[in-house]
């Protein structure tokens, strides 16, 4: 098996074509940016699943269970 593809903050907002500062922010004030948790490394640094952020750009349903509940 082998290991997920993660992509940096930077990489992640290049992909959806936001700011990396949007992530942080959201991340910040939410625990997510549109439903996807990142994963924290040592020293600070966070990496965003790939397959989850590229569901996002394709438009298909991406969304935490608490956000998801919300929308029930």
């Amino acid at each position: 098996m082998s290991a997920p593809r993660l992509y940096t903050t930077n990489e992640a907002a290049a992909v959806t074509r936001h700011k990396p500062q949007t992530y942080r922010k959201l991340l910040s004030l939410k625990g997510h940016f549109h439903g996807v948790k990142p994963v924290k490394i040592p020293g600070g640094r966070l990496l965003w699943p790939a397959d989850e952020i590229d569901r996002l750009v394709s438009g298909e349903a991406t969304r935490h269970p608490e956000t998801a509940a919300q929308h029930a």
